[in-house]
Parts: C-alpha cells; structure tokens; sequence
C-alpha cells in the first residue's frame, strides 16, 4: 500500500488527534489533543509534561499518534472540535447522540465512535474534514449506519509541517505561504477511501 506524506505549511495546519498508550501499566489507553505540528507535539508528549506535552499523558507514555482530523479553517474551529471530542456528554450538540461505553470496547473504539458521531453532526458536518490514519494498523472502521459526509475523505500516511511563511504573523496563515520544506516533504503516493 502506498503512504502519502501530506504537507502543509507552518501555520495552515490545525488538526484534533488521537494518542493510544504503548506502556504496558496503561496499554490501550487514548488521549485527544489539538495541535499544528503533530510530529512535534508527539514528541512533546513523549518528553513529559515539562517537555510542553499534557500533565494527563505524562509517565503514562510511550505515545503513538495514531489518527488526526485536519482541514479545519482556523485554530479556534479546531478547539472547539477537541473540547466536543473530549466532552461528549457535555456537548449541546452531542449529548443527546453519543451512547454510553459498551463493555467490551476498547478505548480506541470509543474515542472512534464518539469521533463519527460528530463528524456526522453540524456544525462539524459541514466542514472540509480529512479523517488521517498516521499508524494504520490501528484503523477502526466507521460504523455502516455512520459513515463520515461524503466530502470527507479517510486517508493515509504522515503529516509534514513545513517551515514557510505566510500571511499572519509571519508563521504561517492562508494562502499565500512560500515554503521552504525539501522535497523529501513532498507527496510520494497517496491512498484515500471517500
């Protein structure tokens, strides 16, 4: 199967993931974060809380980043997706939606479930979400009564944020962006499932 290394430039990127724990004392366990460099702020979670990753993921690591969303038109429409991914029950938009944990799911699975439902539930629904497996051998399929909106593609392979800059702040922002990412950084295959 081919991997395709999707490319952004810094600042066009924001993106809400999934980390699944590979220590054996929390094996299986998740973590949803929101983030516009996934290759560094995994590693931020790996280095601990005083590396700048989540007090809840500290001593609980290794980590695996293994699926993000991306494709949202700003950091704060990105937040707002976290906080509903992480608050379910909590959620205006959700509660009423999302059912209870089953007793032989696994936390993969819920986090996937509750994940599909909000896909499937505006405002989110209407957004040009890519639902991205970074580690495949993790990919949990959606359920066939929840499919993602058609215009949400499920693909594959790495994310590269690439150094560049743009219209705010000189980070980064729409369009516009020169990037300075090598070619190594570019596509070298791709594999979607609409």
């Amino acid at each position: 199967e081919l991997d395709e290394v999707h490319t952004h430039n810094k600042g066009e990127f924001f993106g809400c993931y999934l980390l699944v724990s590979k220590n054996p004392k929390y094996k299986g366990r998740t973590y949803i974060g929101y983030t516009v460099d996934p290759k560094r702020r995994i590693g931020q979670h790996n280095g601990g809380h005083l590396m700048g990753g989540a007090k809840k993921t500290s001593q609980r690591g290794p980590w695996e980043m293994v699926f993000i969303v991306h494709g949202f038109p700003s950091d704060v429409a990105a937040l707002k997706f976290e906080w509903a991914w992480q608050n379910p029950f909590v959620s205006r938009c959700l509660a009423a939606k999302v059912s209870k944990r089953q007793s032989r799911e696994t936390h993969l699975q819920r986090q996937f479930n509750i994940l599909s439902v909000i896909l499937t539930t505006p405002p989110w629904s209407r957004l040009p979400l890519t639902v991205r497996w970074l580690k495949q051998e993790y990919e949990v399929y959606f359920p066939p009564d929840r499919p993602p909106p058609t215009h949400m593609p499920v693909a594959y392979g790495p994310v590269e944020i690439c150094k560049g800059r743009g219209g705010r702040g000189g980070g980064g922002g729409g369009g516009g962006g020169v990037s300075t990412c090598k070619s190594s950084c570019s596509i070298v295959g791709s594999q979607e499932r609409a």
